[in-house]
């Protein structure tokens, strides 16, 4: 019997990420089933700061960093935190990164980024007009503020690549950021106000309604880890509890876990892993009206449907090691001299976020395995490029072209 579906496809990987590639896949007709060992939206997409940066160009790699590398190696409670036992065991992956420091990297890197988060908006629009999530989304632009001048200062070269690449800003002062948010205690010098950007109440409820619609379309969730990838002559198959799955194309949207699937085909990533933590504070509606980042610490404080919470920070420590006390006194401690009248602690979370050495997401196809697709390593920008990642990997599937210029995310520029 001749089937109605244009392919099947297997999507691995149940984040924001996988949950969007499956969104666009199943619209445009093909039989598609979603793997994860995990339940949808419970790992790392769980626990950002739920906002949408729709331009952002910014990461962490810097040519100011070397500048600032051994106050940030020897601090315990800074933006980053690096075990220093793990990173001798990764030099590789250190030396790759440092490499992209320089100022021509960082330049390119910027162009890149927003050449493709360009995009992000208008792919969002594309699934909220089908999928109601209004309740969530919070239209408040973020604030980010700078405890003193030298931080301030410090972050020019951030501004001023923002400026270049159209990621609109306007900085304000005390005053208006004391206007903005009455209830942060006034320890700071100035911030500026991220432009046409929005954040959700529950990262995880904007996963979920997504994945539900696309249940509701047809789709299909098989909650098992997938175990290998395989052919079998002009054949692929998923292997997944001893048991081999036919399927015409697979799109690896693992995570930090997209190399161990990768590595099954003879393909190899330098995919490493950056450790982020947030806190959940008792909810007080009144409190803040908008995210709230800062400078210092590099963390967001976001009201969000069950709490305020404060995300973000980065961890060098690989996947095994336990969760950081040390990284979440810090969040505590800096967000209640921040917002003195925080309730009580009412949870506390780590996850995984997947990150490459320029900070850009690997977005293209197999050369080892044809028909197999990436769509990993996304950082701190996860949220903010899922949909426009769904719509290039639905673009590669169907050979369609597209407008989305994706020639410095290949898998294959390492």
């Amino acid at each position: 019997m001749q089937s109605n579906f244009k392919s099947k496809v297997a999507v691995i990987g149940a984040g924001i990420i996988g949950v969007c590639i499956a969104h666009f896949l199943r619209k445009n007709e093909h039989e598609v089933i979603l793997y994860d060992q995990n339940e949808p939206g419970t790992q790392t997409s769980f626990g950002n700061a739920g906002l949408f940066a729709n331009r952002e160009c910014v990461t962490a790699n810097s040519p100011k960093l070397w500048k600032n590398l051994p106050a940030m190696l020897l601090s315990k409670n800074g933006p980053l935190v690096i075990d220093w036992f793990y990173v001798f065991t990764h030099l590789p992956w250190i030396f790759r990164f440092l490499r992209n420091c320089t100022t021509a990297r960082v330049e390119h890197i910027a162009k890149s980024l927003s050449s493709f988060s360009s995009h992000a908006k208008f792919a969002y629009e594309e699934i909220f007009n089908e999928v109601d999530v209004s309740k969530y989304i919070v239209h408040k632009e973020p604030i980010y503020l700078y405890e003193s001048k030298e931080l301030f200062e410090k972050d020019q070269y951030a501004l001023n690549l923002r400026k270049k690449y159209n990621v609109h800003f306007d900085i304000i002062n005390k005053e208006d950021i004391a206007k903005m948010e009455p209830s942060i205690e006034p320890i700071y010098y100035k911030g500026i106000v991220l432009k046409g950007e929005s954040f959700t109440k529950s990262p995880i409820q904007i996963t979920k309604k997504i994945f539900d619609n696309f249940i509701s379309n047809g789709g299909h969730f098989v909650l098992k880890k997938i175990d290998s990838i395989f052919r079998k002559g002009d054949s692929l198959f998923l292997k997944c509890n001893e048991q081999e799955h036919h399927v015409d194309k697979i799109v690896v949207a693992a995570g930090v876990w997209s190399n161990i699937l990768a590595r099954t085909i003879g393909d190899n990533f330098p995919l490493d892993t950056e450790r982020g933590y947030h806190i959940i504070f008792e909810n007080n509606s009144n409190l803040l009206a908008h995210s709230v980042g800062w400078a210092k610490t590099g963390f967001y404080m976001t009201p969000m449907e069950d709490g305020i919470r404060a995300a973000g920070t980065v961890e060098i420590a690989g996947l095994k090691k336990s969760m950081n006390k040390n990284m979440l006194t810090m969040i505590e401690a800096t967000a209640r001299s921040i917002l003195p009248q925080l309730g009580k602690v009412k949870s506390q979370w780590m996850g995984f976020r997947p990150t490459l050495p320029d900070s850009l997401p690997v977005i293209g196809e197999s050369q080892k395995c044809k028909n197999v697709y990436y769509a990993f390593g996304h950082q701190h920008l996860g949220l903010s490029l899922a949909a426009v990642t769904g719509k290039t990997i639905r673009s590669l599937i169907e050979n369609k072209p597209t407008n989305i210029n994706i020639e410095a995310l290949s898998p294959y520029r390492f």
